[in-house]
C-alpha cells in the first residue's frame, strides 16, 4: 500500500510541474465546445426577418390596404414594413440595408377603380436569396387578389364612385348596391363551394420536447477533454522505462501491480479535475439539475481511468516511443468523430449512432447524455457500471501483464 500511494504522490507531483499539458488537454475543449455553444445560440436567435420599405406616393385608401397587407399575421413574423420617401428608400435598398422596395404611383387607387393599367414598382436585394423571394410572391398574390376583386366587383365599385346620390337616395342605393354584391357573392358560392378538394387538417401527435442541441454537444466535449489526458497520461510509462525507473521494479513482481494502481489513482484525480471542470461549465451554462453532478462526476472519473488504461495497453503494446505517440493520435481523432464529441449522437442517423455507441468513449457519450438531458439524476444502470468497469480492470490487468512481459525492460 506504501508503494501505491508513494506511486500516486510521484506521479500528482510530476504532473503538476507540467501544468501547460493540463491546459492543452482542457484548453482545446473548451475552445471547440464555445464555438459551438456559441453558433448554436446565435441560430437559436429566431427565424430571418427582412425589411420592406414602401414608398406610397398615392396615399389612398387602396395604397394603404397594398401597405398594410404586408404587416398581417405570420407575414408580420418575416417583414417589417417601414415607410418612405422615394429618395430615402432608393438610398436605402441601394446601400443593401433593405430586402425590397416597393413603390407606390399617384393615380394608384383612380387606376384600380377605372380598371386602367398602373404598374407597381419593386426592387430587391440581390444580396438576399429567400427574403426579397417571398416578397415578390406576396405582391403577386396582392395582384391577382385586386384582378380578381375588380373582375367580379368591377361595375359596382365603378358605379358607386361615379354616382351622386341625393341624401334622400343614399339609403335606397345602399341597398341596392348591397343587393347586388350579395347575388354575386351567392353566385360564386354556387361555383367553388363545395370546393372540389376537401382538405383535413390533421394533428401530429404531441412529441417529447427535445433538449437543447447546444446541452447534447456537452457530453461529447466532456470525453474530448478525458481523451486527449489519457492520450497524454499513458505516454508517461515511456518516461518511466527510459528514466530506467521500471527495471528496477522487474526484480519485485508485486510492486508491479502496484505501481499500475498507483498511476491508475493519480490519472483518476486528474481525471475528475479536468473533466469535472468541463462538466461544472456545462451545468451552469444549461442550468443542469445540481443532482446529477455526483453521478456524473463518478461516471466521467471510472470511464477516464478506463480509457487511461487501455491507451497506457496499447501504448506499451507497440516497439517504439515514437510508433506509440503516432499510432494513438490516429485513433484519438476517429474515436471522437465516431464517438459524438464532433457530432452528437443524437443528431446522427439512426444507423451511424448505433455505430458510434459501439465505441468505449461513444458508450460513455451516450449514456451521460442520458443522465443530463433525464428529468431525474442516476439515470445509470447496473450494466453500464459493469462494462466501464469491466473496460478499466482489463486495461489495468494488460498492462500489469505487459509490464511483466518485457516492456520494464528497457531495449
Amino acid at each position: 500500500m506504501s508503494f501505491l500511494l508513494a506511486t500516486f504522490r510521484k506521479d500528482i507531483a510530476r504532473w503538476r510541474q507540467d501544468v501547460v499539458a493540463i491546459l492543452i488537454w482542457i484548453g482545446i475543449p473548451f475552445m471547440i465546445g464555445g464555438l459551438i455553444t456559441a453558433m448554436l445560440d446565435q441560430d437559436n436567435g429566431g427565424g430571418p426577418m427582412g425589411t420592406l420599405l414602401i414608398a406610397d406616393l398615392d396615399d389612398t385608401l387602396v395604397s394603404g390596404l397594398v401597405a398594410g397587407a404586408f404587416g398581417q399575421d405570420e407575414m408580420a413574423d418575416l417583414i417589417g414594413v417601414q415607410q418612405v420617401s422615394l429618395e430615402e428608400g432608393t438610398r436605402l435598398i441601394e446601400a443593401g440595408e433593405a430586402s425590397g422596395f416597393l413603390t407606390i404611383p399617384e393615380g394608384f387607387q383612380s387606376g384600380f377603380i377605372d380598371n386602367t393599367p398602373i404598374t407597381l414598382t419593386l426592387k430587391t436585394n440581390p444580396s438576399q436569396t429567400i427574403l426579397p423571394g417571398i416578397i415578390e410572391d406576396i405582391t403577386e398574390v396582392l395582384l391577382d387578389v385586386g384582378f380578381y376583386m375588380q373582375s367580379v366587383f368591377g361595375d359596382e365599385i365603378r358605379q358607386i364612385k361615379s354616382t351622386d346620390v341625393p341624401d334622400t337616395l343614399a339609403d335606397a342605393f345602399a341597398s341596392d348596391m348591397a343587393v347586388k354584391i350579395q347575388h354575386k357573392i351567392q353566385n360564386l358560392e354556387a361555383k367553388v363551394f363545395p370546393p372540389v378538394i376537401e382538405v383535413e387538417i390533421v394533428e401530429p401527435p404531441p412529441s417529447e420536447p427535445r433538449p437543447d442541441i447546444a446541452l447534447l454537444f456537452l457530453p461529447g466535449i466532456v470525453l474530448m477533454a478525458l481523451m486527449f489526458s489519457a492520450q497524454g497520461l499513458s505516454a508517461d510509462y515511456w518516461k518511466e522505462r527510459d528514466s530506467g525507473a521500471l527495471r528496477r521494479l522487474v526484480s519485485t513482481p508485486g510492486l508491479l501491480s502496484r505501481f499500475v494502481l498507483g498511476k491508475a489513482l493519480a490519472a483518476a484525480i486528474l481525471m475528475g479535475l479536468i473533466g469535472g471542470a468541463t462538466l461544472l461549465v456545462g451545468f451552469i451554462y444549461h442550468d443542469i439539475l445540481w443532482d446529477k453532478m455526483l453521478p456524473s462526476m463518478l461516471w466521467i472519473v471510472v470511464s477516464g481511468v478506463g480509457l487511461f488504461a487501455w491507451f497506457a495497453a496499447l501504448q506499451m503494446l507497440l516497439p517504439s516511443r515514437r510508433a506509440a505517440n503516432l499510432v494513438t493520435s490516429l485513433i484519438v481523432f476517429p474515436l471522437l468523430m465516431m464517438g459524438g464529441s464532433f457530432f452528437p449522437l443524437a443528431a446522427l442517423p439512426d444507423w451511424m449512432a448505433a455505430i458510434g455507441r459501439l465505441s468505449p468513449n461513444g458508450f460513455v457519450v451516450d449514456k451521460l447524455t442520458l443522465e443530463l438531458t433525464s428529468a431525474t439524476a442516476w439515470t445509470f444502470e447496473s450494466r453500464s457500471w459493469l462494462v466501464v468497469m469491466a473496460m478499466t480492470l482489463s486495461g489495468l490487468t494488460i498492462s500489469t501483464w505487459r509490464l511483466r512481459a518485457g516492456f520494464a525492460r528497457k531495449a
